[in-house]
């Protein structure tokens, strides 16, 4: 029974490591349904105010870039950028730490002055979870 159990777990810890994971879909947004995303201020980096959050899940049309900052203050985060209807920018976006780009042999991430860039489809950004090193881990 305790080997079916750890046979289980291994398993599950697995499937875990090796599922990619995307920047939210709008609907996600719309519906808000985002798991731990938190809205920013593309200018100033400051988390969104309510008026704000509200107005964004409001114009949210189209995915347009994901970016990956690994810097001291950034943690490995994911910051997602979406257009409106009429294909601006909005002024926000989304983010979410500790992860690192997918690189596959079919890899559409790029490097643009020290981040990493996505601007292919949403669903071909894909990013994982960043495994903590033995300095991450809190001493005794």
């Amino acid at each position: 029974m305790l080997g079916k159990l750890l046979t289980g777990l291994c398993l599950a810890m697995l499937c875990s490591l090796s599922f990619a994971e995307t920047c939210p879909n709008v609907n996600d947004i719309k519906t808000n349904h985002l798991n731990g995303w938190k809205a920013y201020d593309s200018d100033d980096g400051a988390p969104l105010s309510t008026a704000r959050e509200v107005q964004f899940k409001k114009m949210v049309e189209q995915f347009a870039l994901a970016e990956w900052a690994n810097g001291k203050r950034q943690s490995g985060a994911i910051h997602c950028y979406y257009r409106d209807s009429s294909g601006s920018n909005l002024e926000a976006y989304l983010a979410k730490d500790h992860f690192v780009p997918k690189q596959t042999s079919s890899s559409f991430w790029y490097s643009v002055s020290g981040y990493m860039h996505c601007a292919a489809r949403k669903e071909n950004c894909e990013f994982e979870t960043k495994m903590l090193g033995n300095h991450q881990l809190a001493k005794k």
